[in-house]
């Protein structure tokens, strides 16, 4: 018998019994499906970060954490610390939380204060007014710069421009409306405003500043920027020994390493357990043809009896396996490939559906198809015809 007679008669037999070849691929789809939908969610996540920290690929951040607090710098020795390294802007920030007021409406929300180059640091756009000036830092004026979740929240079809604003109980004059960050899956928009530091040093009693951002003049100087300030802040803050550091210095391509380190781990989990459904799938496919064979076995002894050789039985139950196996995989692909869709359309997640990842899903639908196939495909080849035949 011909393989192409073969695989006719395999797929006819799949067909007779519709409703019992749907429920066996069943497993099989869930299990693609489940890998198809986790490792693009897992992709996905690793390409929106990659994306986000090669916009500030000449970047370096600076945390500052001494154990006496004394140590940190003020605004004005700070720009004169970093300054003096080879590099484009310096830019410094104080985070602290207050209550804004505006008429009789009230809220906590995060205070930043931040000097004029923050926003270009941060690729922060402005919709209405101005951002902080260097002047405002120099005279520590109390003005404010407000996002647009924040005009949303207090000034709704008002123009807040020129509006006054309390902080803590001190009045501020807004001068500018920020763009809201863009939201990512690790991160949501909130509601912002931004002080001059010097102000914020001076009304809110914070002096020390702890994080510092340092853009260098290209991507190629960032390593070689950060080594060189690493080992002047070493002389400043030396470390106890190596666990007890006093600062933390970032660049894109050491969070980066972290990060692509970390989602691939997250990755390989979540495929794992989707690769689990799957094997439970190839159980199932196991236990139908098991069933097949017994309530084929006269059907057997007599194809045996009139001249087919035991690889024809043999070829015949593994191509039925495969063919049950490989139809749940394409089923399983094509629901992921649309719930992953749907999942970037309507959701803040960005999902990354790879060849490589659909071909992988594909041919291990198929390996276990062919798996769990072989067991019952053996016994069915090696029945003998006369026990065959003798078989009710």
């Amino acid at each position: 018998m011909d393989l192409l007679t073969i695989i006719k008669l395999s797929i006819k037999e799949i067909v007779s019994n519709k409703l019992r070849s749907l429920l066996t691929m069943l497993g099989v789809i869930i299990g693609v499906f489940s890998i198809i939908v986790l490792v693009s969610i897992g992709q996905g996540a690793t390409a929106t970060i990659t994306a986000d920290l090669e916009k500030g690929s000449n970047i370096v951040n600076i945390n500052l954490f001494p154990k006496d607090p004394n140590k940190l710098m003020d605004y004005e020795d700070t720009m004169d610390y970093y300054e003096k390294f080879d590099v484009k802007s310096v830019s410094a920030l104080l985070n602290s939380n207050g209550e804004v007021k505006y008429k009789d409406a009230k809220q906590s929300f995060p205070i930043k204060g931040a000097d004029s180059n923050y926003i270009g640091l941060n690729d922060q756009k402005l919709s209405k007014g101005r951002f902080i000036a260097p002047l405002d830092i120099e005279y520590r004026q109390k003005v404010a710069v407000i996002n647009n979740m924040m005009m949303e929240t207090f000034f709704k079809g008002e123009d807040p421009i020129g509006k006054d604003i309390k902080i803590n109980g001190e009045v501020y004059k807004v001068i500018g409306v920020a763009e809201d960050k863009e939201a990512s899956m690790f991160m949501m928009s909130e509601e912002e405003v931004y002080i001059p530091i010097t102000t914020m040093q001076r009304v809110m009693r914070k002096k020390g500043i702890d994080n510092i951002m340092i853009e260098a003049k290209s991507k190629d100087e960032v390593i070689n920027l950060s080594e060189e300030i690493k080992k002047s802040l070493e002389k400043l803050y030396p470390p106890e020994d190596e666990y007890s550091r006093q600062f933390y210095i970032y660049t894109p391509e050491e969070i980066l390493k972290e990060v692509n380190k970390t989602t691939r781990i997250l990755t390989l989990m979540l495929g794992g357990i989707a690769g689990i459904s799957l094997l439970v799938g190839g159980i199932g496919i196991m236990n139908i043809m098991f069933v097949s064979v017994t309530e084929r076995t006269r059907e057997i002894g007599i194809r045996k009896a009139i001249g087919a050789q035991r690889k024809n039985i043999l070829l015949q139950f593994l191509i039925e396996s495969s063919v049950v196996s490989g139809v749940g995989g394409i089923i399983g692909i094509l629901l992921g490939i649309g719930v992953s869709s749907a999942v970037t359309k309507f959701t803040p997640l960005q999902t990354k559906v790879s060849i490589e990842i659909i071909l992988l899903a594909f041919c291990f639908s198929l390996a276990v198809g062919v798996i769990f196939g072989i067991y019952p495909a053996n016994k069915a080849a090696k029945l003998k015809p006369i026990d065959a035949l003798r078989f009710e």
